[in-house]
C-alpha cells in the first residue's frame, strides 16, 4: 500500500493575490480527482482538511465508487464548530488539540502531527497558499528521502514551490494527472 501525503488548498481572493491569481481552480480539481482515482484503489492519502478540498475528495471518492476510509483527515480542533459537512463521510479523522487560541500555533501542530503520522512514499502539492510552504519544509525534514510532486500547472502556491526547487520540469507542463500519477507514484512492476 502507497501513503500519499496531499498538500492543497484553493487560494481565496481575500488572501494573499499572489496564490489568487495565479491559481487555475479547473487544473486543482482535476490533480485532486486524478489523485483520488488513482491512489485510493491500493494506497492511501493524508492531508488536512481544507474546506474546499474536503469536498472534492468526498465527491471523487463516492464518484470512483472508492472506500472513503482510505483518507486520513487532520483537523485543528480551534475549528470545530466551522469544519467542512462532508467530514463526517470519512472514517479516518484526526482532530488535533488548539494551542490556546493561536492559530498559527495551532496550524503548525496539527501539519506537524499530520505530517510525522506515517511513512509516506510522496507527496502532492496542488495549488495552495501560505500553508503549503510549512507543509513542504515539515515534510522535506521528516521524509528526506521521499519524493516531492509540486504541481506548478495548478498555479498558487505549488507553482512557486516547483519555480524555487529543483523538480521536474514535467510538472510545469503535464496536465495529464492521471497518468503523470500514474509514472510517478505507483510501484514499477
Amino acid at each position: 500500500m502507497i501513503d500519499i501525503f496531499l498538500s492543497a488548498s484553493i487560494p481565496l481572493p481575500n488572501r494573499n493575490r499572489e496564490f489568487f491569481d495565479t491559481a487555475d481552480v479547473l487544473a486543482i480539481r482535476e490533480a485532486i480527482k486524478a489523485l483520488v482515482e488513482v491512489v485510493l484503489p491500493i494506497g492511501r492519502i493524508t492531508c488536512g482538511g481544507h474546506p474546499a478540498i474536503t469536498p472534492l475528495l468526498a465527491l471523487f471518492s463516492r464518484e470512483a465508487n472508492l472506500d472513503s476510509n482510505r483518507v486520513a483527515i487532520y483537523q485543528s480542533k480551534l475549528f470545530e464548530g466551522r469544519l467542512p459537512r462532508e467530514l463526517a463521510d470519512f472514517v479516518d479523522v484526526h482532530m488535533i488539540p488548539a494551542i490556546d487560541n493561536d492559530k498559527v500555533a495551532s496550524l503548525t501542530a496539527m501539519r506537524r502531527a499530520m505530517i510525522e503520522s506515517r511513512s509516506f512514499s510522496a507527496a502532492v502539492i496542488i495549488g495552495g497558499m501560505e500553508g503549503i510552504y510549512e507543509e513542504h519544509k515539515l515534510f522535506i525534514k521528516s521524509h528526506p528521502k521521499a519524493a516531492v510532486l509540486p504541481l506548478s500547472t495548478t498555479g498558487a502556491a505549488a507553482k512557486i514551490v516547483h519555480q524555487q526547487g529543483e523538480y521536474d520540469p514535467i510538472f510545469a507542463r503535464d496536465r495529464t494527472y492521471s497518468s503523470l500519477f500514474r509514472r510517478k507514484l505507483l510501484p514499477k512492476s
